[in-house]
């Protein structure tokens, strides 16, 4: 297996969380959650490539992140006011916290198993609608405030390697 358990999954994602934006979530595991029409959202993944001797197998951690969750999270990791923060800071912020989140989910069993991580991309939300369609959902996590505000991370397995293709 090249992913945590997942009954510890939970217990790291909400540090690295805290890290990211220096406030304290909580993230239960659930059902897939789409996009959300209307609403403006970031979707990230981190390419996974797993290397066991048999064909390269991918699989992916998607990050979907409302728009005022992200440029918080963009303030606290550059250290400025909202006013200051631009729409590329906001980008990088995703991108950094797809990273972040995605690699406390995987590890490599040993030396016969590897697991190289790849750069996290940013994907329209029509994509990111497709990957979940074509893609099988390991496991997903969401945080969700009382405002409506929420982080979505998922776990994608056999994933049609052209999705994550530009």
């Amino acid at each position: 297996m090249y992913l945590i358990p997942k009954d510890t999954m939970a217990s790291k994602l909400a540090p690295a969380w805290a890290f990211l934006s220096g406030e304290d979530r909580l993230f239960e595991e659930g059902a897939s959650q789409p996009t959300r029409p209307g609403e403006r959202e970031h979707a990230v993944v981190l390419p996974v490539h797993l290397h066991d001797g048999l064909p390269r197998r991918l699989m992916a951690v998607g990050l979907l992140i409302d728009d005022r969750e992200a440029t918080d999270v963009a303030c606290f990791m550059f250290g400025l006011p909202q006013s200051e923060i631009s729409a590329d800071d906001v980008r990088d912020a995703c991108m950094e916290a797809c990273n972040v989140l995605g690699g406390c989910l995987v590890k490599s069993n040993d030396e016969a198993h590897t697991v190289e991580i790849g750069l996290p991309q940013e994907l329209p939300l029509e994509r990111f609608a497709e990957l979940h369609r074509h893609a099988h959902v390991s496991v997903t996590f969401s945080s969700e405030s009382d405002a409506g505000r929420r982080i979505v991370i998922t776990v994608f397995d056999a994933i049609d390697q052209r999705i994550l293709e530009s």
